[in-house]
């Protein structure tokens, strides 16, 4: 058996289940799978994959890019996510700067990040797969 080819989920921690709710089917619109047996809500991502949302009440996010979302349209897909109120994040580190669009830029590869209500990193992608010869 190979991983590879087996359903994923992905898992953040959530403080609040309905305003996570309201957040990811909301406004990034991901259908709501139902429940899982511990309670975790599951959401549905692209073929099998799927995002679990675990209440806890002292969620804390990791820092760092959570969860990315591969786009065609980096501009369209922030335009449809800023009309429902998500709003893009501007960094300034020595190898990631964004533009005074929120965009981060390199060749080949385009990005935009956002954060969920708990503090959830997300980005959205457009190009940039990377191939690794090892």
């Amino acid at each position: 058996m190979t991983l590879a080819t087996r359903p994923a989920t992905t898992i953040l921690t959530v403080a609040d289940e309905a305003r996570a709710k309201d957040f990811y089917e909301g406004a990034l619109g991901l259908p709501v799978r139902g429940k899982d047996p511990t309670g975790m809500m599951i959401l549905g991502l692209d073929g099998s994959a799927s995002l679990g949302l675990m209440v806890d009440a002292q969620a804390a996010h990791s820092g760092h890019t959570a969860l990315t979302f591969e786009v065609d349209d980096l501009e369209a897909a922030m335009a449809d996510l800023e009309g429902h109120g998500v709003h893009f994040e501007d960094y300034d580190l020595p190898n990631l700067k964004t533009d005074e669009h929120h965009i981060f830029s390199a060749p080949g590869e385009r990005a935009s990040w956002f954060a969920d209500p708990d503090g959830n990193i997300l980005c959205l992608h457009e190009g940039g797969v990377v191939e690794y010869n090892m």
